[in-house]
């Protein structure tokens, strides 16, 4: 596959996905194209004493991941330490030749018999100058040339955005989009189209366009009864 079709179909999994564990499942089935046969994402806004609360997705055997994390605090482990310093994707390689020459080895002998002979890359993403995700794909003989990297790298932040807003709730869960969602938002609180538009850059047509799409989605006949589903968490 292309990388442009493997975007396209990247793009249109992630519009249907409505958990974590969906936007894990897409971005392992988008890794594997690049040869990486299992996926690590760790919310580490919530990694604190364990990394159990943490895992967003494992393809792995969760408890075989917490097991490694008791003896060895996966918050300390190289590959999180390089991906706090750096937002750029790393070849996990790289990550570990340059601890090995530190002298620092016990990590990889606590590894998984089935990840001591794979490589990957490990992908952050940094929020506010701080990691907010940490992602590692990896697989036996993946393809780690930059233009992968950035493919993956891409993919990666796509999927956090979307993850971002399933946490917040903003995602489009029920029918309504995003933007539809906004002007409803607006009007809850009073705005006239008009107002409504310039908060959002749009014009007040626009703010009806989708207020009327909106309405329809839920099956109301005014905008009234669909900022009230809205308001209800329904919608």
């Amino acid at each position: 596959m292309t990388a442009h079709g493997a975007l396209r179909e990247l793009t249109a999994e992630l519009s249907q996905a409505a958990t974590g564990d969906d936007v894990g499942r897409v971005l392992l089935a988008f890794g594997r194209h690049f040869g990486m046969t299992s996926i690590l994402i760790v919310d580490m806004t919530k990694l604190f004493n364990r990394i159990g609360p943490a895992i967003v997705f494992s393809s792995t055997d969760r408890a075989a991941i917490e097991v490694f994390d008791a003896a060895r605090p996966f918050a300390n482990h190289p590959f999180v330490t390089h991906a706090r310093l750096s937002d750029k994707p790393e070849t996990m390689s790289l990550v570990r030749a340059e601890s090995v020459a530190d002298g620092d080895e016990g990590w990889w002998a606590g590894l998984p018999a089935h990840m001591r002979h794979t490589d990957g890359l490990i992908v952050p993403v940094h929020e506010d100058g701080a990691l907010a995700w940490y992602v590692a794909f990896s697989g036996r003989h993946p393809d780690l040339g930059q233009r992968s990297q950035s493919l993956l790298g891409a993919s990666v932040h796509a999927g956090y955005a979307l993850f971002h807003d399933l946490m917040d709730g903003t995602a489009p869960r029920s029918p309504l989009s995003k933007r539809e969602s906004e002007c409803l938002r607006w009007v809850a609180e009073g705005k006239t189209d008009g107002e409504a538009g310039k908060i959002l850059g749009i014009s007040p047509r626009t703010v009806r366009f989708h207020i009327n799409n909106a309405k329809d989605k839920l099956g109301v006949a005014t905008r009234i009864q669909a900022v009230a589903l809205r308001a209800s968490g329904t919608a």
